[in-house]
């Protein structure tokens, strides 16, 4: 993981999450919760495995994404914290049953135990690029989210929505949210919320927010969106929209995830639909977004565990308890069980290396810092001294540091060479993954083509999906140079002037330029020195070449960068971020073909015909531009759009399987060096249920953290930490 660009990954991942689907797409054709919670929730197993590894339903579909399951767990009587309780009894706060919803829901992972209330916890994470602190908090925190992915994404779950099912062809969603629930400044939490993001601003032709793709039919146009009551509300699309609930949990909504729900009372006088002297500013959308920012804006009222309390922007955040959440634990004590957070960012990492080392934190989650391997050693040596344990867990991750190509570079002949797989293949056999692994990894993780993450519900459904995955790490992963320099041979990439390094097939000079944004990690500079080493040992020349970071952006999107070296695969579903499999956004390795498939549909589609499409504004490539389109991007399009519409889903799960296999047969599209590497998880002593990894192996996945589409540590419900002894 790693800077990108002048973009954060939050900022990153946000952009590309609300275009993927911009665009038409051609298709063909634990335990029973005890005590007063007596049922599962929606989705939620009600007699998981206890031990062993997890037991997946033989149907490759999760337990609640399609229907309704139990109903949720209720519970009769309910607590809350002695803070809350003192306000209550000062009359400064409504009673707890007022604050409730009818049905909180019932937070009950396996490996939880009843807490304690009290104390504070401190959390930090870098200031800049891929760990910004801005993107931990959201991670952090469920409580916007409509419905939730439970067992490492195995199943899916309620959350401010109760119960949610579709029509017959599943082109229409019936959603209800639960009854009574509250923001933190105690007004009613309903509908209308939603409508004033999809209203207001979504379809305001004068704010920036675009439809997201939860927003989209199968076939890609825009849905409608309807309230029949303050609780019901419905999707409705022109085709079917079967994994309409996996989008509903993938992110966090007001964070990395589009908003769905914005507290109406509080932002509507920022709008000029509703205070008329805002009308006539055309930039009006500017201050609204500002007010907007749940983690920068304490009045901004939250449904979070923790709302914001005061913040030094850049410095640090606190953030005290929301007397109005929506959680309970099985007992029916109202969570969360800690009274506060601060979240310190460190602009410098070092300083953060050391802050950790000294314990000033309480608890990290490693996939939002940029430690690496070479920093655990010092992590547990100090110990004794931070009273932090060391945890490590699964990164997640299908690739480690990335290579990959533009397979829309404007050079014709590098970009022919680029596109043929032989070449690619030549240069994977070439690549010595096991001396990376060595050197950057410490001998961790596992080597591999390059895949997305093999932690994905599609690999873990069944035994096939676990063959699917080996055929796909597998497939190029083979050490031989010598095979690599007869494959070069064979294509006429061979060293013609006797320099001892390979021309092109017609003479002329073979550099390949080894891109990254110049103030990346060691991790990925690291990476590419060896890579540099291995392919100048077959004849071919390759470079580093560091770029300004203010220009990655636009040069790549206009395809004028070779390739990308400092990015990896952590995501691991095809149909909700689909950029590492099929180029629907031009922020992976077809860019001006990703950048047409968002035109599809718009004016944009068949403009600008007569101009070459590196002239194009913005650039892109189409089918119609025979020359330039390259054509296994119109399969991966046509499965795509043919799995998307899919409403069985073992037929589903087949055509992400065969959008897997174009990339075997004529991949590698990306090359990776070591999977699921080991990331750190930071616990004072002290702190409870924090899950292992292996409470999580009994219950679901093992657990992992580098993906975020499965937002982590979300998902693992920080609001159920607590303290044995709060520390002084």
């Amino acid at each position: 993981m790693s800077k990108m660009d002048n973009l954060s990954r939050r900022q990153f991942l946000r952009v590309s999450a609300l275009t993927a689907g911009s665009a038409v797409v051609v298709a063909c054709g634990g335990s029973t919760p005890t005590g007063p919670a007596a049922t599962a929730p929606v989705g939620q197993p009600t007699t998981p495995p206890s031990t062993g590894q997890p037991t997946v339903a033989a149907q490759p579909t999760r337990s609640g994404s399609v229907g309704q399951a139990t109903e949720p767990p209720t519970a009769t009587k309910f607590q809350e914290s002695p803070v809350l309780a003192a306000m209550v009894q000062a009359g400064s706060l409504p009673a707890l049953a007022e604050r409730l919803p009818s049905k909180p829901l019932v937070i009950a992972h396996k490996w939880l135990k009843p807490g304690k209330y009290g104390g504070q916890m401190r959390m930090g994470g870098a200031g800049t690029g891929a760990f910004d602190t801005s993107g931990y908090v959201h991670e952090s925190m469920y409580g916007h989210s409509l419905l939730r992915f439970l067992r490492d994404g195995l199943e899916i779950g309620p959350g401010l929505v109760e119960t949610w099912g579709p029509n017959k062809d599943q082109s229409e969603w019936t959603l209800k949210l639960r009854e009574g629930l509250k923001w933190s400044d105690g007004k009613a939490m309903t509908t209308a919320d939603i409508l004033y993001w999809w209203d207001d601003m979504v379809l305001n032709e004068e704010h920036p927010e675009t439809p997201p793709d939860d927003m989209r039919s199968g076939k890609g146009t825009i849905g409608k969106l309807t309230a029949e009551d303050d609780v019901t509300f419905k999707m409705t699309f022109d085709a079917p929209a079967p994994i309409t609930p996996e989008r509903l949990a993938a992110w966090v909504n007001r964070g990395i995830g589009p908003q769905w729900i914005v507290p109406k009372h509080y932002m509507q006088q920022f709008h000029p639909k509703y205070n008329k002297a805002l009308a006539g500013n055309k930039a009006w959308f500017e201050g609204h977004d500002n007010k907007l920012s749940f983690d920068q804006n304490p009045d901004n009222p939250v449904m979070t565990g923790w709302r914001l309390k005061s913040i030094k922007v850049g410095q640090s955040s606190v953030w005290d308890r929301n007397p109005y959440y929506w959680c309970v634990d099985t007992a029916g004590n109202q969570l969360p069980y800690i009274d506060g957070l601060t979240f310190t960012t460190y602009q410098d990492p070092e300083v953060m290396k050391l802050n950790f080392q000294n314990g000033n934190v309480d608890y990290v989650h490693g996939g939002h810092t940029p430690l690496t391997i070479a920093d655990y050693s010092g992590l547990k040596e100090s110990q004794e001294r931070s009273k932090l344990e060391l945890r490590l867990w699964d990164s997640g991750s299908g690739t480690a540091s990335i290579f990959f190509f533009n397979f829309d570079f404007p050079e014709p002949k590098m970009r022919a060479l680029i596109r043929n797989p032989k070449f690619r293949q030549a240069l994977s056999h070439a690549y010595n993954r096991a001396e990376v692994q060595k050197v950057v990894y410490y001998g961790t993780g596992e080597l591999t083509t390059g895949t997305l993450s093999g932690k994905g519900f599609n690999f873990n459904v069944n035994e096939e999906g676990q063959k699917r995955y080996v055929e796909w790490r597998d497939s190029y992963i083979k050490y031989d140079p010598e095979m690599a320099k007869k494959m070069l041979d064979e294509l006429g990439v061979v060293d013609k002037n006797n320099d001892g390094l390979r021309e092109m097939p017609d003479g002329s000079r073979l550099t390949i330029t080894l891109d990254y944004p110049a103030d990346e990690s060691k991790e990925h500079i690291s990476k590419n020195t060896l890579l540099s080493k291995h392919w100048r040992a077959v004849g071919i020349e390759a470079k580093l070449n560091p770029v300004p970071p203010t220009s990655w952006n636009d040069r790549w999107g206009r395809g004028l960068q070779m390739s990308t070296t400092a990015w990896e695969v952590g995501d691991n579903s095809p149909l909700i971020y689909p950029g590492w499999v099929v180029p629907v956004e031009p922020a992976h390795w077809a860019p001006l073909h990703g950048k047409h498939f968002q035109s599809i549909g718009t004016p944009d589609e068949n403009s600008q015909a007569n101009v070459g499409p590196w002239k194009r504004q913005p650039p892109r490539i189409g089918p119609n531009d025979k020359a330039a389109f390259y054509e296994p991007v119109a399969r991966l399009w046509k499965l795509y759009g043919q799995a998307r519409v899919e409403t069985n889903p073992t037929t589903r799960l087949q055509r992400e399987w065969d959008i897997f296999k174009i990339h075997v047969d004529e991949g590698p599209f990306f090359l990776g060096a070591v999977a699921n590497w080991p990331r750190s998880v930071l616990v004072k002593q002290g702190l409870m249920n924090v899950a292992t990894q292996a409470d999580l192996k009994k219950y679901a996945l093992g657990g992992w953290v580098n993906p975020w589409i499965l937002p982590s540590p979300a998902v693992y419900d920080p609001e159920t930490y607590y303290w044995e002894t709060p520390p002084a």
